[in-house]
């Protein structure tokens, strides 16, 4: 069972395409030639042909045939004065089918007038390779892409979205009253460049505002990194200092940013700086959408445990409790503080080093103040999913099995990982 607090807010969807879907057409498969009976002479002659081009093939040294990869050839084309497009497969420029370009409102993927001027109906295929592992609305299916069937040789995409993309078309001709498939077209767009992202947020009655940015390359860095080692057993919970990269430059300029906001006093390093940037990572950054089928991370990673680097969480703008905890602790170490990461029955929050500390009011019957001393530095743990402000050091009272979550630290690999 997942212990942490689940705000189930839905992420808002934004619409992909901007041209309206044309009618219903039944498409109908290729027609096939019509094929005569062969005679048994004919069979034969065949047969004896198949054999000879058989021997002739096995006496001829093989050679690896390349096949037609998207992701074996790029090329990069300009897209702005700070952005560029990569391109392969079909969008290659030298094969002359497709060409990509900016619009007021997205990006437009055309079929070269050679190429379109001999078809009459398209059906496009769209596929975000940064997308949720699974679609924005419940029961939380898995993400295979979006489809617009058009009489247009041409799909827009109502996003600038830094990101890479797939983008196919099912080209089809007019038979009498039906439409049959003729070719098929595809490849990769990358549309490269800096992500931008910018917070703001309410905090004991003032506004406030932090920024940072990323190029799309470190962000992919990341999201490539072990991909086949992004959950930890019980024996390897130590492993979860790695994934906190405090000294990333987004990282970096996001806690500058944050200790910009909060003002001079935010170089005192003291508890209500930590707890104002407790509370930006709890209002702004979301909890993946989840059901008791789907969870967390399955929404978003495709996988039912998975630990994200901040640059991923700062990506997709949501994480669950061990990524945005992981986010946290590179704050704060960012920030100068002692910091780390702590590991509980069902859960994760952040941990924090503070001189001083005052706990301030909450109900005792709510909530427990969960601490540990390491190197003579006090660590108080940091909730990150609560979906509103709450206090250094608090957590739930209902632990984990009727038992305090204190009673499990240094038991089971359940303690606190300092960064």
């Amino acid at each position: 069972m997942n212990f942490c607090p689940r705000c189930g807010n839905m992420v808002a969807r934004v619409p992909v395409y901007s041209q309206p879907s044309a009618p219903p057409v039944y498409h109908a498969p290729a027609a096939e030639k019509n094929r005569t009976k062969k005679n048994n002479k004919t069979a034969i002659i065949a047969t004896f042909t198949v054999i000879i081009l058989v021997a002739v093939a096995l006496a001829i040294p093989t050679v690896d045939l390349v096949q037609d990869d998207p992701k074996k050839e790029v090329v990069i084309q300009t897209a702005s004065a700070d952005t560029y497009f990569a391109l392969s497969g079909d969008f290659i420029p030298d094969r002359e089918i497709f060409t990509v370009s900016l619009t007021e409102s997205g990006m437009a993927f055309s079929l070269n007038d050679e190429i379109s001027e001999k078809y009459d109906y398209y059906s496009w295929s769209f596929f975000d390779y940064d997308h949720s592992w699974s679609n924005q609305a419940p029961p939380y299916s898995k993400y295979t892409g979006e489809t617009k069937e058009k009489t247009e040789p041409v799909l827009y995409y109502l996003s600038q979205k830094i990101g890479e993309y797939r983008v196919s078309v099912k080209c089809y001709v007019e038979s009498g009253d039906k439409y049959v498939l003729s070719a098929t077209y595809g490849g990769d767009v990358g549309y490269m460049g800096t992500i931008s992202k910018e917070y703001t947020w309410t905090y004991q009655g003032k506004q406030y505002t932090a920024t940072t940015s990323f190029t799309y390359d470190e962000y992919r860095a990341f999201k490539e990194k072990n991909p086949n080692s992004r959950w930890l057993r019980s024996y390897e919970y130590q492993k979860v200092v790695s994934f906190v990269t405090y000294e990333e430059p987004a990282v970096v300029s996001l806690a500058e940013s944050l200790a910009k906001a909060y003002g001079p006093s935010s170089s005192m390093m003291d508890q209500s700086f930590a707890t104002f940037v407790l509370g930006f990572v709890q209002v702004c950054f979301d909890y993946p959408p989840h059901t008791f089928s789907v969870e967390a991370d399955q929404y978003l990673y495709g996988q039912g445990d998975y630990f994200a680097y901040p640059l991923q969480t700062l990506f997709h703008g949501m994480g669950d409790c061990e990524d945005t905890s992981i986010l946290v602790a590179a704050l704060f170490k960012a920030l100068g503080y002692s910091a780390g990461v702590v590991i509980i029955p069902g859960h994760a929050v952040a941990a924090v080093g503070l001189d001083e500390y005052e706990p301030g009011s909450y109900s005792i019957t709510s909530y427990d103040i969960l601490k540990h001393t390491i190197g003579g530095v006090d660590y108080y743990a940091c909730e990150t999913t609560s979906g509103k402000f709450l206090g250094i050091g608090l957590i739930s009272a209902a632990g984990s099995g009727g038992r305090s979550y204190s009673e499990y630290i240094g038991q089971n690999g359940y303690k606190f990982y300092i960064v």
